[in-house]
């Protein structure tokens, strides 16, 4: 709600800018985002009309925005075909055992009551108790690579917002587009019961224990290495980086910043001898959308064996005519694995250019406007 001011919400709570704080809303599409101070008892205080709460807490800095996050790892499944992405679940929990000795009883699973399920694994067996200013894109690292797109393609990756974050239905509300509940699960349940009978627990409220408190819980080596390595990557890019492009006349620095950003592009121009097809063209569907693109394109083609001046051209043509600009999702499916595990912040290669991925979200996923499509096709 644009105009919701906290200080005079009877809803909200006052919190000071050095507190944890999390919000809660009423609706998903509409309604404000409520303040409310984080703490153990938060389930205990959340109001009766509050149906989603942030999954992770935050303290703003001096200049209000969050500063430092705290809160478990945390991703979800949602698919239309509800077996599949039970399939994908009990896959990435088998994972989690067998590759990094994670236990199960740190692993918590809800049905979502809706398309898919909800997982977290507390902060002190991943080793973020301290918290993060980056944690939502060290997150988005650590299931990359946990669970590479290969693994559960039905986990949704693109959930870990910065800002104020990311919201999920608190267990138990009834869902208004269904009737049905968000309910927690055990893991027998999880790993053993068929989908059936795992949907009809969402049928009613379901209270009790299923895990246990997170004090009885020990860090878990593997993840706790994880989080580090991929912590330790995110530091590194949020650094500023000096830029050493090469530049092609004219270009206003759009191409410039796309080979300076971008590890595909990059990987095209260190391999332009030997670059396969696919990814030549995918190479070329997003620089030919730079100013001055062609040109570089053609720059970047000319060290292969059999390039002519009139198929590059063709081809330039054909992708600006007749495609939009390959995705990074697209790029990763054909087998290039040299993209950052925590993502660009884009959907697509060429938005770099335009983009700082400093400023970006994680993920590799970015919500394009229609307007910027067109231009695609134009």
């Amino acid at each position: 709600m644009r105009n919701h001011t906290p200080t005079s919400c009877r809803l909200c709570d006052c919190v000071a800018a050095e507190n944890y704080r999390r919000h809660w809303k009423h609706k998903a599409s509409v309604g404000a985002w409520h303040l409310i101070i984080d703490g153990p008892d938060l389930m205990a205080r959340l109001p009766r009309q509050a149906h989603y709460v942030t999954v992770l807490a935050y303290w703003v800095g001096d200049d209000g925005t969050p500063a430092q996050y705290q809160g478990p790892l945390y991703w979800e499944y949602d698919s239309t075909d509800h077996a599949h992405a039970l399939a994908d679940v009990r896959r990435c929990i088998e994972l989690l055992q067998t590759e990094y000795d994670c236990p199960l009883e740190a692993v918590h699973v809800w049905h979502s009551g809706g398309r898919g399920f909800h997982v977290t694994i507390p902060p002190v067996v991943i080793g973020s108790d301290a918290g993060h200013p980056q944690l939502p894109r060290i997150y988005a690292g650590m299931i990359q690579r946990l669970f590479p797109p290969i693994i559960a393609t039905s986990l949704d990756r693109g959930i870990y917002n910065m800002g104020m974050g990311r919201m999920w239905r608190l267990p138990n509300r009834r869902r208004s587009d269904n009737g049905q509940f968000k309910v927690a699960l055990t893991m027998r349940e999880v790993l053993h019961k068929p989908y059936g009978e795992l949907e009809a627990l969402t049928m009613r409220p379901r209270k009790g224990l299923f895990w246990p408190a997170d004090d009885e819980l020990s860090p878990c080596p593997g993840l706790v290495q994880l989080y580090r390595e991929t912590a330790a990557a995110v530091e590194q890019v949020d650094q500023p980086q000096p830029l050493h492009p090469r530049t092609w006349e004219g270009s206003g620095g759009a191409v410039d910043l796309l080979v300076a950003r971008c590890a595909f592009i990059r990987h095209g121009q260190n391999h332009a001898a030997t670059l396969s097809e696919p990814e030549w063209y995918a190479m070329v569907s997003n620089m030919a959308r730079c100013t001055n693109g062609p040109a570089a394109v053609h720059e970047l083609s000319a060290p292969y064996p059999r390039y002519t001046v009139q198929e590059t051209d063709a081809k330039i043509a054909h992708a600006l005519k007749d495609t939009g600009p390959h995705t990074c999702a697209f790029i990763q499916a054909r087998g290039f694995q040299g993209c950052p595990p925590w993502g660009c912040g884009v959907k697509a290669p060429v938005i770099l250019a335009r983009c700082d991925p400093r400023q970006a979200g994680p993920g590799g996923l970015r919500t394009v406007p229609a307007a910027e499509v067109k231009t695609w096709h134009s």
